[in-house]
């Protein structure tokens, strides 16, 4: 256990002085402070406005869930589609054949009647 206390230090220690370095780069300060002036005005916003946010948030829950629903929904009749297509098609094939091989037999005895003529 004191040893991982140690790496965990470790990575804190590493982390805080590779972000302050990185603070060293003016850019980079500029971008932090402005971030966290945004980070700092939406949380000021959720805490005077939490029945607000909550509000927003259950209507995107419902709408997230409504989506699904419908998406759900649609899948379902797509599955139910491909199995009613797996059926038919052996059918239709079959007719298909069937139908073909009618044409031929009639093709063929006209071209032999033809050839009596």
């Amino acid at each position: 256990m004191g040893n991982r206390n140690k790496l965990v230090d470790g990575m804190l220690i590493g982390a805080l002085i590779g972000g302050a370095i990185s603070l060293l780069d003016k850019n980079t300060r500029t971008t932090v402070i402005h971030n966290g002036k945004c980070v700092g005005g939406k949380l000021k916003y959720v805490v005077q406005n939490p029945q607000e946010v909550a509000d927003a948030v259950r209507m995107r829950i419902d709408t997230v869930k409504t989506t699904m629903d419908d998406v759900s929904r649609d899948i379902d009749y797509l599955r139910l589609k491909v199995n009613q297509l797996k059926e038919t098609t052996p059918q239709v094939l079959e007719i298909v054949n069937e139908t073909k091989e009618v044409i031929s037999k009639h093709l063929d005895s006209a071209e032999h009647k033809n050839k009596n003529l």
